[in-house]
């Protein structure tokens, strides 16, 4: 038994898997156009869509991108670049 079996998976996820990435930021009319922008380069088009819901009071809005996820870079990766851009406010 080699030490590498007695270590614990970096994560519980099994690639590919469908998953949904939520980003919050205000609500300028620009937003999902900015996280489309982020997001699209790091997943293939044809699986990627998007969904957006307004605050109660419209302030805000979050956009979640729905994609089957390849492996745990890619995820990574998304999660960077979306932590980076100054207009994200959460990322979920």
């Amino acid at each position: 038994m080699s030490a590498s079996s007695n270590e614990p998976p970096e994560t519980l996820i099994e690639f590919p898997a469908k998953l949904s990435v939520k980003a919050m930021g205000l609500n300028d009319g620009t937003f999902q156009d900015l996280i489309e922008s982020i997001i699209a380069p790091h997943v293939s088009g044809a699986t990627l869509t998007f969904t957006e819901a307004a605050s109660k009071k419209a302030k805000y809005v979050s956009i979640s991108a729905h994609f089957t996820a390849q492996n745990l870079e890619q995820l990574h990766a998304i999660y960077a670049d979306l932590r980076a851009e100054k207009r994200v406010l959460y990322v979920l």
